[in-house]
């Protein structure tokens, strides 16, 4: 079972030497805090592994194929 504790977005401004915005065409990555069967644990994904727009079960979903693939590593 996952349960999403926390989810913090990361950005990053593409023109180096330009200020960084919290906007989508910033967007970096995605820090998300789980409890995963009474463990706490994190995970980072860029934002080519999640979009900036991704709701609670896409979290999961991504969770989930990490999980996979650590258990398939």
């Amino acid at each position: 079972m996952i349960i999403l504790k926390e989810s913090k977005i990361q950005f990053k401004n593409p023109i180096l030497g330009q200020s960084t915005r919290a906007v989508e065409e910033h967007y970096h990555a995605r820090r998300i805090v789980a409890i995963i069967d009474g463990e706490e644990r994190n995970f980072r994904f860029m934002k080519n592994k999640l979009p900036f727009v991704a709701s609670e079960e896409e979290m999961i979903e991504a969770i989930e194929a990490q999980l996979n693939e650590e258990s398939n590593a």
